[in-house]
Formats: structure tokens, sequence, C-alpha cells
């Protein structure tokens, strides 16, 4: 009987200190250790204007993202940067607290994750989101740029947990580098530039592209495709593109 016991009360002293949350950044609620859980970067192209149409669906793709990610999981929010293409603008980021479906019924009240999910994660990263859907000022499109230097960040290289990089754009690359108004969607004229010596290294991340519909785009968007798939394939990534 003392050993049941003891061994109950053992138990429980293991299911307490395992459910221990770990030291939190106050201002992101990210994890000091910096051992995230997975890290999702949204890289928002707004060179060209959103059809108020397409903003709905920004939004529910923006919330199908955070949702998915898992507790402490990292997400950051880019835009392009054409002053400086390989330092793309970071407006946002923070982790997440975790989603009442993740909750813990013997520890942690659902109602109340959901509602510190809502207010401290999930509506500031609408409002940046927002802020940069508006945000129409820039006069070309580093994609290209823009993705080398978010393979080359310290806390998105090979090894690091859960890597997915989400891209809400036309996919229309337009820099001094390269661009495809000039030379079009042709990855092998892409390869002869010198902007193809920087290879990113995607190895194992996940690569979503979210195409932005335009009335009059003004390259066949299965060449786009093509370019891309090209382009992510070499780099490792495991690339999809949604529409």
């Amino acid at each position: 009987m003392i050993a049941l016991m003891l061994g109950v009360v053992f138990a429980l002293f293991a299911l307490v200190a395992f459910n221990q949350p770990p030291t939190l950044m106050a201002e992101t609620s990210c994890r000091v250790d910096r051992n995230d859980p997975a890290h999702t970067i949204i890289l928002i192209d707004q060179s060209d204007p959103f059809n108020p149409n397409d903003l709905d669906w920004v939004y529910e793709f923006v919330d199908a993202e955070a949702r998915a990610l898992p507790k402490y999981g990292r997400l950051t929010v880019m835009i392009p940067n054409a002053v400086s293409p390989y330092d793309p603008k970071v407006v946002h980021y923070a982790c997440s607290p975790g989603s009442a479906s993740e909750a813990n019924p013997i520890f942690q009240n659902p109602k109340m994750v959901e509602q510190t999910w809502q207010g401290q994660f999930y509506a500031p990263l609408l409002e940046s989101v927002e802020a940069a859907l508006m945000d129409t000022r820039q006069p070309s499109s580093p994609l290209i740029e823009a993705v080398y230097s978010v393979a080359d960040r310290a806390d998105f290289q090979p090894g690091e947990r859960g890597r997915r990089v989400v891209l809400v754009s036309d996919l229309m690359q337009h820099s001094d580098g390269f661009s495809f108004y000039r030379a079009g969607a042709d990855y092998e004229a892409y390869l002869d530039s010198e902007l193809a010596e920087l290879k990113p290294r995607l190895d194992e991340a996940e690569v979503v592209a979210r195409i932005v519909p335009r009335q009059i785009y003004d390259l066949p968007v299965a060449d786009v495709k093509a370019f891309w798939r090209a382009y992510f394939d070499e780099a490792g990534a495991e690339y999809g593109s949604v529409n």
C-alpha cells in the first residue's frame, strides 16, 4: 500500500514537472531558449495592390497558418524590400501561446486558452497583416532576394524544426538582378544571371505559394509555376502551390 501511494505521488510530481511551461519573452511569448517547435514565415508581396475581394481569402489563409502552429511555434510576417532587396522587412513576429484544441483540460481552461490565443497572438497578427496589405508603395518585387534572405536567417537553418515558408504573391519576380518582365519566367535564363550564384538552403523546409489572381496576368501562370518549382526543387524544399 505504501509503495502504491509513493508511486502515485511520484507520478503526480512527474506529471506536474512535465507540464511546467518554459520561460518566455514577454513581448512575443517566444521561448527564451529559442527552442521553437516550428517556424512559419509568411512573405506577403504587396508591390501590386490587392483587390478588395482578395482580402478575405488572405485572412482565411493566414488564419489557417496561425491555427496550424503548435504551442510556442513562431510566426513571422515579412514583405519584400525594394530599397534593400536582401533585407526584407519584418512587420510582425510572435509565438503561439497554444490554441484551445491543444489545451490540457486537466490543467487548463480551453475557453481561457482560446481568449489568450485570440487577444495576445491572433489579433495583433491580423493587424500587422492588414497594414502590410495596404502598403503598396514598392516599385519592384525582389522575391528571389527575399527568399534567399529567409533561408539565410540564423533561426531558419537546416536542422531547425518545422520550417515553413508561405508566399502570398503573384510570383512575378522583378528586380535589377532578374526580372520576369525582361526575361520571362525562363529558369535557364535565370541560371545565367548573377543572382543565381546565391543559392538558398531550404533542405526539408516546406514552401507553399498562394498565388494572387490578377485580372491581366503578364505571363502564362503555368510558366510562372514551373519556374518556382524548379527554383525550390534546386533549393531542396518541399514545394507546393495552393492554386
